[in-house]
């Protein structure tokens, strides 16, 4: 709604989100596959457990009844009625071989491979290479192993395996997709949001509202919410802005009446008088008085986000010259050197007059600082985005402990206390280059100079 090219909505939130819907998504179907499958496979050994035990008790009654004999005929009886594959096999005391047989066509058995039943134990079943065993001791000692082949477990899971490799990457793809339609929804309300606010930091537009979704929720809460909190602050700006106006109004009209004054009584007053001396003084407190709240009402407007800029295309060299030749004859004399480094077809947008004061105030700064060498360097510099406005000296630096606060308003560092001035310049400085939405920065060394630095955007 109010973004604009250079304020594109920052996806790698969305993104990441997305991706931790389709993670879960794909943790709850890895869970699901494991655990359907534990399920199944327990109910396949489950059923395969009963059907063998079911053998046991008809292979040990033929044993007991008819030996040998009788578990070949049942062998047989059972390929030919159900077709099972059985194999049957007796051991004596001492482990060695009484009888082993098993229906026609049926897999080798790995009779090694099973596990031998625990003493008194009835129904333990093994399982191996498809077969599932259980095994009965006889009251002669010996063991009868009973076990039945089943390829149907094998078969179910390779389907269910192939079913699971088949569908995995649609779900997979299906879940992070539709994650991402989940988040994209979600988070329109905060993206517009977030538009609308930059709007309102880089225009001043307090008149801007976030449009609520439609229905009731907690995004419907937070957009009427929001608006609200924008409805009060826009009355505590024009109520601010108000204020200021009345106080320019009611300070500037006692201070232009004086300066009336003062004037008409100098033009009465002797030269060599005694008075004039004091009017003159009274003129210039009067001037300094009203320059400081100029700049008082100025600093306090950007601050408040009601500065208004008169925007137009600026040449960087342009300006930096104009300024170069504001302070031309004040360098001259105090035997300075200003110079204006090349900077031509570099073109930015903002407001020439106040940025042509920002940079005035910086030359006007460095000038009151001078080093030996009373140097003082303009420069521009752009980039892609940004256009940056330098002013460089080698004059005595700034303290560590003074850089974090020199953009306050009426800080003085203590070597400045004896040199004239409000402090209130680096403050306006700032604040103009915060009403352009831009910043401004400052690298000093005690006794080696300074750099400050206007970083604006070129629209």
């Amino acid at each position: 709604m109010f973004s604009t090219p250079n304020e594109r909505p920052d996806w790698r939130f969305s993104l990441r989100l997305a991706l931790g819907v389709g993670g879960m998504f794909a943790m709850v179907v890895a869970a699901l596959y494991f655990g359907a499958g534990a399920l199944l496979e327990r109910a396949l050994t489950r059923e395969e457990a009963a059907l063998v035990l079911d053998r046991k008790e008809d292979v040990r009654l033929a044993w007991q009844d008819s030996g040998k004999a009788g578990l070949t005929d049942l062998l047989k009886s059972i390929e030919a009625t159900t077709g099972e594959q059985l194999a049957v096999r007796v051991e004596g005391q001492d482990r060695s071989v009484v009888f082993v047989d098993a229906t026609a066509d049926a897999p080798d058995v790995p009779w090694a491979e099973f596990s031998a039943p625990s003493p008194g134990a009835s129904n333990g079943v093994s399982a191996a290479g498809g077969w599932t065993a259980t095994a009965v001791s006889l009251e002669s000692g010996a063991t009868l192993w009973v076990a039945r082949y089943s390829g149907v477990p094998a078969d179910v899971r390779t389907t269910y395996r192939g079913l699971f490799a088949t569908s995995a990457a649609p779900l997979l793809v299906a879940g992070i997709a539709g994650g991402a339609l989940l988040v994209i929804f979600a988070l329109r309300p905060l993206r517009r949001t977030v538009a609308v606010m930059r709007h309102i930091v880089r225009t001043g537009d307090w008149a801007a509202r976030v449009a609520p979704p439609r229905g009731t929720g907690e995004m419907q809460n937070l957009a009427e919410a929001f608006n609200a909190l924008l409805e009060r602050q826009q009355r505590l700006v024009e109520s601010l802005r108000q204020s200021l106006d009345h106080v320019a109004h009611d300070l500037r009209t006692p201070l232009t009446r004086l300066q009336v004054v003062v004037e008409s009584g100098l033009e009465k007053t002797g030269r060599e008088s005694v008075a004039r001396e004091a009017l003159i003084d009274c003129l210039e407190e009067a001037h300094r008085v009203q320059a400081t709240l100029d700049t008082l009402l100025d600093v306090a407007e950007a601050e408040a986000g009601g500065m208004k800029l008169q925007r137009e295309p600026i040449n960087a060299a342009n300006l930096l010259a104009e300024v170069a030749e504001l302070y031309e004859f004040s360098a001259e004399e105090k035997n300075a050197k200003l110079e204006v480094r090349e900077a031509t077809a570099m073109e930015f947008s903002g407001d020439r007059v106040r940025l042509r004061r920002a940079l005035a105030n910086l030359v006007d700064n460095a000038l009151k600082y001078l080093g030996e060498g009373r140097l003082i360097v303009l420069s521009a510099e752009m980039t892609e985005r940004e256009i940056l406005l330098r002013v460089e000296d080698d004059g005595l630096g700034i303290a560590a402990e003074d850089l974090p606060r020199i953009w306050d308003r009426l800080f003085r560092a203590d070597r400045s206390r004896s040199a004239p001035g409000m402090g209130l310049g680096l403050s306006l400085v700032k604040a103009i280059a915060e009403a352009h939405n831009g910043k401004a920065e400052v690298s000093s060394t005690l006794g080696h100079g300074s750099i400050f630095l206007l970083r604006l955007p070129r629209a």
